[in-house]
């Protein structure tokens, strides 16, 4: 089945002995019970598959032994944090291994992966009680319960080969499970946090038990159960801090972490609650033999109510023995500590400067020049008492600096060569090329006189280290040559090309550096050099090794002065003259002959500064102008440019425009017409005589202008517009108007003439309805309705206005857009 669109529920176990905080091999508890040998010794692993015949979750073991991936011992040095639930995969009560059982890899196959230890009470025992933590991964497919992932714990008295209570759990993966909280990683992911269980075995004594944590997954193939385990070995009891270490007077009491309530009491009359936390501490220390009795008690469905005993003894510090001072060379490890003693637990600072922190006798080392400060805190782990003792690593440093004078690198000629050197206070010294001892060569210094990789041992204080290796060579130089494909040219065209004909003796690669004495350089391997001025320069070749060994060579070029013809114009129009400009470069040369081509029918002119040439037909045409210099005979220099000759544009007539007497109407060159000058004629009744907008003043008569207009090519177009002035009485309308937004006939309005007041002013379009009403005088309709532009056409008018005689006169008419 696939992996998608399930569920998963997550639990994991934790099964934890507690006995002072810590994990031990001592008590009452068997040979790494516990894992802390770091393997599964003493323990039975098993694998096989499961399968749900007749509905029945069954399994069927089918290898005995560890599988690596299956069965997997988690370190303090490799573990991390369960990607479901977020706890840490090491069991949090002091332990430095715990095991995870199954895995959550994909597809998980059915897989059922088991682990089992066997242990007999011993007859005589009156205290044996097992405390453990659990919570459990399983992925929750929603199959049959028989079908689903599961982890089965279980602790068998095999007198009777039946279950102790209590400590029995079967967990199905079901998204109903109480004490379940959804992943943060995954909301379809449920997790149960560690959940403490404990169980008073004292009165198994004599009997055989077996611990047994099975995990597996479904049926299907498609989803995974895991788990973790770990188990701690202090089998007689679980109170950490019954001990008074000598010396001390006062004791603190804990009992197992994660239990739902505590009940401290004074004595074993239970008559006294001295405390509901789970900690109880004691100041003064009481009496050597008392004993304090607390009850713990789990969370509901998980685990048995107990009754926990502690009684308080007395005990000796243990001796702490961190060895003597000592003193080791640079990079060099030393063994400090003493003989490990199986009932002690040993911490070594700093922790990450000795090869494992937590045996008696690690390695350790120490960088220079401070001494190394190493302090070991020795616990006894049946009492809690503890001690510590200190010493010093001190680390001597060789001085292996070595000091270069000179090139590393260096030439065939070149009298300064590589001399290495190391400090003076060097005992003894001892130079080698490579793996090669250099006989005699035994001094604080060493000149390399041929090609190798130089080093020296460098003794001092009694530890010898060696320096690093100094790569020497010697090289031959290169030899550098160059050609030319010619010696002289002309500043118009002068490009010279150089062949690069240099060589090394030894085949390395060269680079290249060209010098040109106008202050340019080139790094191409064969240059091309055109240059600005007339003269006489001179060419240097720089050839350089990979190694920087370098040669030169030169030689000279000589260039004559040439020009570089150039001409401008202004605009040129039909028939107008037109002068053009002789804009070229002399270049200092003593004498330049000229020959222009104007392509217009006429003869060429051999001046410097043409006369004015006159075109008589529009179009674009060609002028060349020529060039020779003196000294440049064979090199004639031309330039040929693409001339523009323009035409006038033919004058219009305007529209005539009416105005009555006494007003004043803006006017204006068509805007299709571009020019740059703006001449009206005759120069009367106007605002402006020389700009494109102006305004006419009814005042006179009627005037006819004519309108020069001058373009950027010189050309000139004349337009005419009349203008008409209504004198007398009554009213004006024009026919038809052109709402086009070009500033001329764009709006319509009735003129009055010798009339009181307006009464209104409507337009109705061919269907009567009224679409521009205004009673303002001086305002008009703009073609438009509702803002939208009228179509072209005939249009009714009705006016309405007071004559002299207060009479009310109305008016009809029609009128048309043009667009």
């Amino acid at each position: 089945m696939g992996f998608r669109g399930f569920k998963y529920l997550s639990w994991v176990i934790f099964f934890t002995f507690f006995f002072n905080g810590a994990k031990a091999q001592g008590g009452l508890c068997p040979p790494n019970l516990d894992f802390e040998l770091g393997d599964f010794t003493n323990w039975r692993c098993r694998s096989g598959i499961v399968n749900s015949p007749g509905g029945v979750n069954t399994i069927t073991w089918t290898t005995n032994g560890v599988i690596p991936g299956l069965h997997t011992i988690i370190s303090s040095a490799t573990s991390g944090t369960d990607p479901y639930g977020g706890f840490p995969e090491l069991c949090p009560n002091g332990s430095s291994y715990s095991v995870r059982l199954g895995n959550g890899s994909f597809p998980p196959g059915r897989k059922a992966i088991g682990i089992s230890y066997t242990y007999a009470i011993p007859a005589a025992t009156t205290v044996f009680s097992i405390f453990y933590n659990y919570a459990v991964v399983l992925q929750n497919p929603n199959h049959l319960p028989e079908q689903q992932p599961r982890f089965r714990a279980r602790i068998i008295d095999l007198s009777t080969n039946a279950p102790i209570p209590c400590v029995t759990f079967d967990f199905t993966a079901s998204s109903s499970l109480p004490g379940f909280v959804p992943s943060p990683a995954n909301p379809q992911v449920l997790y149960k946090d560690w959940t403490p269980v404990t169980l008073n075995l004292s009165g198994y004594a004599g009997r055989t038990i077996e611990l047994e944590f099975i995990t597996t997954d479904c049926t299907q193939s498609g989803h995974f159960g895991y788990a973790y385990i770990d188990v701690n070995s202090a089998c007689n009891g679980a109170i950490s801090g019954t001990t008074i270490c000598q010396g001390e007077n006062s004791i603190t009491l804990t009992a197992p972490f994660g239990f739902q309530s505590y009940e401290w009491y004074s004595d074993v009359s239970f008559s006294t609650i001295l405390a509901s936390t789970q900690t109880l501490p004691l100041n003064p220390a009481p009496a050597v033999g008392s004993v304090f009795p607390v009850i713990v008690t789990p969370y509901p469905g998980f685990g048995c109510k107990d009754t926990l005993y502690a009684t308080i003894s007395i005990a000796p510090k243990p001796v702490s023995n961190a060895g003597p001072d000592v003193s080791v060379c640079q990079f060099q490890s030393v063994q400090i500590g003493t003989a490990d003693n199986p009932g002690l637990r040993y911490e070594w600072t700093p922790a990450s400067q000795v090869s494992n922190p937590f045996v008696s006798n690690p390695f350790a080392w120490n960088n220079p020049p401070t001494p190394g400060e190493f302090i070991v805190k020795t616990t006894d782990l049946l009492t809690g008492c503890y001690s510590y003792d200190t010493t010093y690593v001190t680390t001597t440093a060789v001085d292996t600096a070595l000091t270069i004078v000179g090139k590393k690198d260096f030439c065939v000629g070149e009298t300064i060569g590589a001399i290495l050197s190391v400090k003076s206070t060097s005992t003894a010294v001892q130079w080698y090329d490579g793996a090669v001892l250099i006989p005699g060569a035994t001094g604080i210094s060493y000149q390399p006189l041929t090609t190798g990789s130089y080093w020296a041992e460098v003794t001092q204080n009694g530890c010898a280290d060696s320096t690093s290796t100094v790569a020497i060579s010697v090289h031959p130089l290169p030899l550098a040559s160059f050609t030319v494909d010619k010696d002289t040219g002309c500043i118009t065209n002068n490009s010279f090309q150089f062949s690069n004909a240099s060589s090394a003796p030894d085949n390395s690669a060269m680079s290249h550096l060209w010098k040109f004495s106008d202050g340019t350089t080139s790094q191409l391997l064969d240059a091309t050099k055109t240059f600005l001025t007339a003269g006489t320069f001179t060419t240097e070749l720089v050839t350089i090794t990979q190694f920087g060994c370098k040669d030169s060579v030169s030689r000279d070029v000589h260039v004559f002065p040439n020009g570089v013809p150039g001409f401008s114009w202004d605009s040129i129009c039909v028939d107008r003259p037109m002068l053009f400009r002789n804009l070229s470069n002399e270049n200092g040369s003593a004498q330049v002959n000229y020959n222009w081509n104007f392509n217009n029918g006429g003869p060429v002119s051999l001046l410097k500064n043409p006369l004015p040439v006159t075109y008589t037909i529009p179009g674009t045409l060609d002028v060349t102008l020529k060039m020779v210099a003196i000294g440049c005979e064979s090199d004639t220099q031309s330039v040929t440019k693409t001339v523009v000759v323009n035409k006038q544009i033919p004058g219009v007539r305007y529209r005539e425009i009416t105005v009555p007497q006494g007003s004043s109407k803006f006017i204006h060159v068509r805007d299709s017409l571009v020019g740059n000058s703006f001449t009206w004629r005759p120069q009367i009744q106007l605002s402006s005589y020389s700009t494109r907008y102006t305004e006419f003043f009814a005042t006179g008569n009627d005037v006819e202008y004519k309108i020069d207009v001058a373009d950027i090519h010189t050309c000139l177009t004349t337009d005419t517009i009349q203008m008409l002035v209504l004198k007398k009485p009554g009213y004006y309308l024009p026919t038809a108007f052109t709402p086009n937004g070009d500033g001329l006939n764009d709006v319509v309005r009735p003129y009055l003439v010798g009339m009181k007041q307006l009464k209104s002013f409507s337009i109705f379009n061919r269907w009567g309805t009224l679409i521009f009403y205004s009673n303002k005088e001086g305002e008009g309709w703009n073609g438009k309705y509702k803002g939208v532009d009228q179509n072209t056409g005939v249009y009714i008018w009705i006016l309405e206005f007071i004559d002299n005689s207060d009479k009310k006169i109305t008016e009809k008419g029609t009128l048309t857009i043009i667009r």
